[in-house]
């Protein structure tokens, strides 16, 4: 069965000829702003021609032709996280805050962990995971370069698992790995790739993953589930299996003119690149019934954490190395890759601060504010002749931070990651 005569399970000829004609057309760019770090004045003030996400606050469609985010050097001091417009959606629209300990079951690479964990104020956990340890260690790569606070990494299938969290996670974010019609503009491989056989081997796929994640949400808990899929059968049917398979609620999604709700099944919405500013994305929300099981923390207020270098009780040590995480959650079976910041290494009598501390710290009293050049070194690896305190030192451009280095007082010893140096 081709394309097109599949989508006729629940769109009619015009619809149809709408959305492949919107698959013609450019592909839309987006950028999550990390307000730790800028403002949404001081971006603009940068990429004045961006345009406001229609729904997601702090976020911004632009086009790549006019600002190539990717090479910004406030995208390498992580001010903003680069992510397609409609992929943005999951996540603002579970609306996760700082009680929640939360579960981003299919996570790399890490999009929708990094707006939960902002949105969340640093407060709260995040399991992010991925059965795939290379996609896993990107995740890993945007958190540390965002600074986030507030997230485990894991490399886990929870289908062998799952009964250790049985009823755990008050939300869980389900982005499942599907056959990717919502990426034929982004990639001509997709497009050449798809088959009907490849929608339903997915869908079988998607039906264990949502039941193995309803197992695992609290009472009272909220589930998303999405695609970047526009097949029927890898949507709403995979919704309707888990409706018919357990207790689950739809939690019913506002209607919106940019938004396609099938008419037939009403279970969740499509953003079609004809309707939304972006690429193509399914999002359903479930709720399942029952009293919450108190394993949220309620006593957390959804503001900024601020990490203290002066009152470090909330860092744990496994050997050489700290690590800093505020709450502490179940992590029984998990195969951790990163368990929140990681703070410093003890090296004899030295404690040196870690890369993503540097990112993720609030304030810091040696701070050393460089310039373009200096930054430009700096980025390469190279050391800077800078008269300061001895010990370790912030090194900030326009008081955003870049890594922490050690000084002898009169030269910054770089201690920028090497898998970072030389981008610029």
């Amino acid at each position: 069965m081709d394309f097109e005569k599949h989508l006729e399970k629940y769109l009619n000829k015009h619809e149809i000829s709408e959305l492949i004609t919107s698959l013609e057309k450019p592909s839309l760019h987006g950028a999550l702003l990390n307000t730790n770090k800028i403002s949404d004045d001081a971006f603009i003030l940068l990429y004045p021609n961006v345009k406001k996400h229609p729904f997601v606050p702090h976020a911004f469609i632009y086009d790549k032709s006019e600002y190539n985010l990717g090479k910004s050097i406030y995208y390498e001091l992580g001010c903003f996280y680069l992510q397609e417009p409609s992929a943005m959606m999951p996540s603002f629209l579970l609306n996760p805050n700082g009680n929640d300990i939360v579960l981003d079951m299919c996570a790399a690479p890490g999009g929708k962990t990094v707006q939960a964990s902002l949105l969340m104020n640093g407060n709260g956990v995040i399991i992010a995971n991925d059965i795939a340890k290379d996609r896993a260690m990107i995740i890993l790569e945007n958190i540390e370069k965002m600074g986030l606070r507030n997230i485990i990494i894991s490399n886990n299938g929870f289908s062998l698992i799952s009964s250790n969290y049985r009823d755990y996670f008050s939300k869980i974010v389900l982005d499942a790995p599907c056959s990717g019609s919502g990426m034929f503009r982004k990639t001509v491989e997709m497009k050449e790739d798809w088959s009907y056989n490849k929608v339903l081997k997915y869908a079988e796929i998607q039906k264990e993953l949502i039941l193995n994640a309803y197992t695992m949400l609290a009472p009272n808990g909220t589930m998303v589930y999405s695609t970047c899929s526009f097949s029927y059968e890898e949507d709403e049917e995979v919704v309707e299996y888990l409706l018919n398979n357990t207790d689950a609620n739809e939690v019913r999604i506002e209607e919106n003119l940019m938004y396609y709700i099938s008419k037939e099944k009403r279970h969740g919405v499509h953003l079609f690149p004809n309707l939304f500013a972006g690429e193509g994305h399914y999002i359903c929300l479930i709720k399942k019934p029952g009293k919450e099981n108190n394993i949220t923390n309620d006593t957390v207020k959804n503001e900024k954490i601020s990490i203290d270098i002066n009152d470090n009780h909330d860092t744990v040590r496994f050997g050489d190395t700290k690590f800093y995480l505020k709450e502490r959650v179940k992590t029984k079976g998990l195969n951790i890759i990163r368990y929140g910041v990681k703070y410093s290494t003890i090296k004899g009598t030295d404690e040196i601060f870690e890369f993503h501390l540097s990112r993720a710290i609030n304030n810091y009293q040696d701070c050393v504010d460089i310039n373009d050049i200096e930054l430009a070194k700096y980025l390469k690896g190279e050391a800077l002749p800078i008269k300061t305190k001895k010990g370790m030192v912030l090194v900030c451009y326009k008081s955003i931070p870049v890594s922490f280095g050690k000084s002898d007082g009169f030269i910054i010893k770089n201690h920028y990651p090497k898998h970072l140096r030389n981008r610029f």
